[in-house]
């Protein structure tokens, strides 16, 4: 870890690995990643759901400096729906906050011990699917072939005509009626 330069403090190490565990459990966050991914935070959608990381740790920080006891869940949830409600316009139905927020709490209480077991196997269970997520379009991307990767792709014209490889028409055959979409004549 490099030293702090002028300015900057130095962050502990419990905290440090806090931040990464929230950081964590967001990116396992169905909803959340939903809201990320389909852009319901508007422009800033992803500055929004990095300020959720600082929103949540800033959350903890002020809960331990105002009370001794442990933070509830109950109150991490609401912040949860607080957070994603007025970021994302998400309406949470499906009640994932009790879920993350019992986690952040439980994560929160094995780092300020200093424990880091839950957030390390975390880190390699991520490192694992972003792996294989990047595998996996690497080999689709290769399956495609080069015309795929330019760009180039076949396409079919509004004539019905077949500008593709393959044998197939791609007219609309009778056989084919049930399997696709219904299409005006």
């Amino acid at each position: 870890m490099a030293s702090p330069t002028a300015g900057e403090t130095k962050v502990h190490p419990n905290k440090e690995a806090f931040i990464e565990g929230v950081d964590h459990v967001l990116a396992n966050w169905t909803a959340l990643e939903l809201a990320v991914q389909n852009g319901w935070g508007g422009r800033n959608t992803l500055e929004k759901r990095d300020n959720m990381v600082d929103e949540i740790v800033e959350y903890f920080d002020r809960q331990v400096r105002k009370k001794s006891t442990a933070v509830e869940p109950t109150e991490v949830e609401e912040l949860l729906i607080q957070v994603m409600d007025e970021d994302f316009s998400v309406v949470l139905e499906d009640q994932s906050e009790k879920q993350v927020a019992l986690l952040l709490c439980s994560i929160f209480a094995e780092c300020k011990t200093g424990n880091f077991a839950t957030v390390d196997k975390m880190a390699e269970e991520r490192e694992a699917r972003d792996t294989a997520a990047s595998n996996a379009a690497s080999r689709s991307q290769a399956a495609q072939g080069p015309a795929a990767a330019a760009g180039g792709g076949a396409q079919d014209d509004s004539s019905g005509s077949d500008d593709d490889s393959d044998d197939d028409d791609d007219d609309d055959d009778e056989e084919d009626e049930d399997d696709d979409i219904p299409m005006k004549e």
